[in-house]
């Protein structure tokens, strides 16, 4: 999945956490706010953090180590 639509997917469950704990605790306008808001924090973050999960970036440390098996 590309960084963008990771960020999209993040908002849209963000903002349904945020806007059913603002309903449940109060009204619509209380839950739109609180879905804005939570969605923005969780699309920010994954944008942010897309960067070091990607499986190309991660490089190797060391050597790979190589057995010699000798039949007998």
């Amino acid at each position: 999945m590309d960084r963008t639509r990771n960020a999209v997917l993040n908002f849209a469950i963000n903002f349904f956490v945020g806007y059913v704990l603002g309903r449940v605790l109060r009204d619509r306008d209380t839950g739109v706010r609180a879905g804005v808001v939570l969605g923005a924090l969780g699309a920010v973050a994954s944008w942010r953090l897309a960067e070091r999960f990607e499986v190309d970036a991660v490089e190797p440390t060391a050597e790979p180590i190589e057995i010699e098996i000798e039949d007998s």
